[in-house]
């Protein structure tokens, strides 16, 4: 690394730029080291495998009322959809389109299960969701495949508690200009290097030293936020101290599997549906998938699957990916639909050693153990990311938000420090 940083942050992700811009604003000398060619981490707006921009990654400014990013997204001139709506989704399932009627008592249907959910992490009783979800008959496996969504993990994997932290106030505007290119833009300026994994880090009374393929460097501190799967994996040698401490808790809050699959066609397919996305309910029973058309009028879908559908679909491959996907179309839009795709692509999330999943949960009855990592005072040698958001867990705003708190708390630890 060339000159000496106060502070290297590892990851170049929503949390790496959020923590890289508080650094630079509070005057404190720092580098951004990303191990990947590119920055954004999970935040991705991928322009060159379809026809049409489109986010690997996130994509909605969540509980965009509050949401710190919004007003960053307008400083960089970064465009996005104000507004929602209730007759969100279409549904298709029995072999037919649902009418009004039929949406609206899906969504009382989902609404109840997310409820009960809320209602028992509320209460304390950290279980697994798959344990409070009431009786939804025919609809379970939406239910199933938007707690999946919601969370990457399967409802029997993720903790009531931990996921009922989150504090939703349902306002999800997308980014039109997509979210990795409003991360680009956020870290326009910041020292960032790229194709620098980061190996290893040792903590020290006097500082950190950091092992990259170029060598070893010391600072006064560092800021690790690379996704928990990826620590959990031990790409990235913690020596003992204070933070190698906050890696067995983190080992209860791993990150889920989350995957999309795009399809661009020659023209539009979706005939009258009104509403900017559809869930799927295969009529033989198999998983359900739920199709994004919200894509600013290019004629694309992007399809959403998580947890074991999505770590399964990964390991056999992107045919695989695209067929499941194209499946479902054929079912809904019927076989001429097949004649107007023009390009598919998928994401690989799961399988890109940089990530290595798609967003943490914490494990039934290890709430505490999310709180505990977050609470930690590990020195000069701190944790940020989407996992260390208290009320914003998997999300990039909470990630971006950890990032600048942190970072803004270091400042203060290195000033007090002389």
């Amino acid at each position: 690394m060339s000159d000496q940083p106060d502070v290297v942050i590892v990851g170049a992700g929503a949390a790496g730029v959020g923590a890289g811009m508080e650094l630079k604003r509070c005057g404190v000398p720092f580098v951004i080291l990303e191990a990947s060619g590119r920055v954004g981490g999970r935040a991705y707006t991928d322009k060159t495998s379809l026809p049409y921009a489109w986010d690997k990654g996130c994509h909605w400014l969540h509980c965009a009322d509050v949401n710190p990013l919004v007003a960053e997204s307008d400083r960089v001139g970064a465009q996005y959809l104000k507004g929602g709506r209730e007759d969100w989704n279409a549904v298709w399932a029995n072999g037919d389109w649902a009418d009004q009627a039929g949406r609206a008592n899906t969504l009382r249907i989902m609404e109840a299960a997310f409820e009960a959910v809320y209602e028992a992490g509320g209460n304390g009783r950290d279980v697994p969701i798959s344990d409070v979800l009431p009786d939804a008959g025919q609809w379970a496996p939406i239910v199933r495949h938007w707690i999946q969504l919601m969370s990457s993990g399967d409802p029997e994997q993720v903790s009531t508690r931990s996921y009922a932290d989150y504090q939703d106030t349902e306002q999800n505007w997308p980014m039109k200009s997509g979210y990795g290119d409003l991360i680009e833009r956020l870290a326009a300026g910041l020292p960032v290097q790229l194709g620098m994994p980061v190996s290893g880090i040792e903590q020290r009374a006097d500082g950190v030293r950091v092992t990259t393929g170029s060598g070893t460097s010391s600072a006064k501190a560092a800021i690790v936020t690379v996704s928990t799967a990826v620590l959990n994996s031990g790409a990235i040698e913690i020596s003992a101290g204070p933070a190698r401490d906050v890696l067995t808790l983190m080992e209860n809050v791993p990150c889920g599997f989350y995957e999309k699959v795009a399809i661009a066609f020659d023209k539009d397919v979706l005939g009258d549906i009104e509403q900017p996305s559809v869930n799927i309910l295969p009529e033989d029973g198999s998983e359900p998938i739920n199709f994004q058309f919200a894509n600013f009028g290019n004629p694309m879908v992007i399809g959403h699957v998580a947890g074991s559908v999505a770590r399964q679909l990964l390991a056999e491959g992107d045919a695989a990916m695209v067929e499941f996907a194209m499946q479902r179309l054929v079912a809904a839009f019927g076989s001429d639909i097949k004649a107007r795709m023009v390009n598919a692509a998928t994401t690989d999330w799961g399988s890109n050693p940089f990530v290595r999943g798609g967003y943490s949960f914490a494990k039934p009855g290890c709430a505490h153990h999310r709180h505990q990592m977050i609470e930690a005072d590990t020195g000069n040698l701190a944790f940020a990311g989407e996992a260390f958001s208290r009320q914003w867990e998997a999300t990039a705003h909470g990630a971006w938000a950890s990032g600048r708190d942190v970072a803004g708390r270091l400042v203060d630890n290195l000033a007090s420090a002389g």
